[in-house]
């Protein structure tokens, strides 16, 4: 059950509720902006909600000290969350294909290596297996198969034997062929794979994949 109370509010309150509705907006803007201009590059309209980022990140699995990838991290949804989680320790690398973001995220997020290149490549800036949890923020279900394939496996050379794979679906995308094919491909080289409720405070609504190797 949902109560309505009320409360004091401060005079400095509204002034902080109006500069975070304007960063996010602004953030918003930003991410059409790079799908204008990169429609086949950004595969979504409008970043991820704190709802989906919180589901994403909560559901990572990795201790103090680790290797952490994230791909496809669009404006830095996800970043902002898991540099706050790693709090210095570690090495959170993202690689990211399009201009507009890679400028936004080396502006915004310092202590994160930025990359820019495609998820396929992975390997070149991650040792083999070297891995603990990859993140992803790419649109599986509107991938090219051969893509599909090149990033899958980038992914799978470079997690720990133990690593995580942590990565969103859209609802309404989850019986698309490509979608359908993804999730095979989960199944088969991961021992363990779940997905959480769905999220419906995201647009669209999305739900999360959680993959064990062991």
């Amino acid at each position: 059950m949902i109560h309505d109370t009320k409360s004091e509010t401060l005079p400095g309150d509204s002034a902080i509720g109006v500069m975070r509705a304007l960063q996010t907006g602004a953030r918003g803007l930003r991410f059409v902006e790079a799908f204008i201009r990169e429609p086949l590059v950004v595969g979504s309209l409008w970043p991820s909600s704190s709802s989906l980022s919180r589901a994403v990140v909560d559901s990572c699995d990795f201790k103090p000290g680790a290797t952490v990838v994230e791909l496809g991290p669009g404006t830095g949804a996800f970043t902002e969350l898991l540099l706050k989680r790693m709090a210095g320790r570690g090495r959170l690398l993202a690689l990211e294909i399009s201009d507009t973001n890679v400028g936004v995220l080396r502006r915004r997020f310092r202590p994160c290596e930025i990359i820019h290149d495609s998820a396929e490549h992975l390997a070149r800036y991650v040792k083999r297996h070297g891995a603990a949890c990859i993140i992803s923020g790419l649109a599986w279900g509107t991938m090219a198969p051969a893509l599909q394939d090149r990033i899958f496996d980038a992914m799978l050379a470079s997690l720990a034997p133990d690593g995580q794979f942590v990565a969103f679906g859209y609802i309404h995308a989850k019986w698309f062929p490509t979608s359908r094919r993804f999730r095979r491909r989960l199944l088969e080289h991961f021992s363990h794979v779940e997905a959480t409720p769905i999220v419906w405070r995201n647009l669209p609504p999305a739900f999360v994949y959680r993959c064990w190797r062991a």
